[in-house]
């Protein structure tokens, strides 16, 4: 009994773990992870999401939260974009004390995600921010950026 819990738990690591996969990951997928606010409030990718936008350190979340900031707060709405910040990697403490009232303050939506499955799943390049665009549900392009004009760009294609 306690060999095929093991093999069940084993083979549900391994489903969970799958990388996203150009022409055949949806946004569906996304949905499977859990995202939060910086306030607490649980959110949903929209079946509308043409981009999203996804940083996993400290310096590329910077990056995107500082070209936010000087936009529109309609603005990634209006272009059917969601920015995820994956902080799995950032210590609680400095998550509650320092983070989250500093991105509180910001106007624009970000989605929050705590668990480290979603870096499994989300194609990442070190000190770049990970772009992936959608056609009818579908993931039709992963791109890496490092700058504020390519964001723009990508944001505005």
């Amino acid at each position: 009994m306690k060999k095929i819990l093991f093999a069940l738990g084993l083979s549900l690591t391994f489903l969970s773990a799958t990388a996203l996969e150009v022409n055949k990951s949806t946004l569906k997928e996304f949905n499977s992870f859990e995202y939060e606010t910086p306030l607490g409030r649980q959110m949903k990718i929209s079946k509308k999401t043409e981009l999203i936008i996804v940083a996993f350190e400290k310096d590329t979340g910077k990056l995107v939260n500082s070209y936010l900031k000087e936009q529109d707060p309609f603005y990634m709405p209006k272009r059917h974009v969601v920015y995820i910040a994956d902080i799995h990697n950032m210590p609680s403490i400095i998550t509650n004390m320092f983070a989250l009232p500093k991105l509180q303050k910001y106007k624009h939506p970000i989605y929050l995600h705590y668990d480290e499955e979603f870096e499994k799943f989300v194609p990442n390049e070190e000190e770049k921010v990970t772009l992936i665009r959608f056609g009818d549900g579908i993931v039709i392009s992963v791109e890496y950026i490092t700058t504020a004009e390519e964001l723009k760009v990508a944001i505005e294609k």
